[in-house]
């Protein structure tokens, strides 16, 4: 073989390894890029549940709460509804003497006398 024609036959295999070299090196490149667009969406996947999953957090914190505060307050009103029923009986219990007292006051009347 003719060196001139090996040297032809050589620049064919070096330009054939170059387009191949080329070709691979576009397909890494769109692989890379298919990559980072999947890294990406599932990124955005895990934002978009981590999102919901703080609000649904919040939202169970928040309740929990509310419910306590409804409870405190429901405990709150009955103590104050007892007190209020000591206070009237206490009231009521001492209305007859205070009725008594304005009597013997106002018109000096004495009922016990009278009874």
């Amino acid at each position: 073989m003719n060196l001139r024609v090996m040297a032809v036959e050589a620049l064919k295999e070096i330009k054939k390894a170059e387009e191949e070299a080329r070709k691979q090196i576009e397909g890494a490149k769109e692989e890379a890029a298919g990559m980072i667009r999947e890294a990406e969406d599932e990124l955005k996947k895990l934002e978009a549940e981590a999102s919901k999953d703080m609000e649904r957090k919040a939202k169970e914190i928040a309740d929990k709460y509310t419910k306590e505060g409804e409870e405190e307050g429901e405990a709150i009103l009955r103590e104050a509804k007892e007190e209020a029923e000591k206070l009237r009986a206490i009231a009521e219990s001492r209305l007859e003497n205070a009725v008594d007292a304005v009597l013997v006051r106002i018109l000096g009347l004495n009922k016990q006398v009278e009874r």
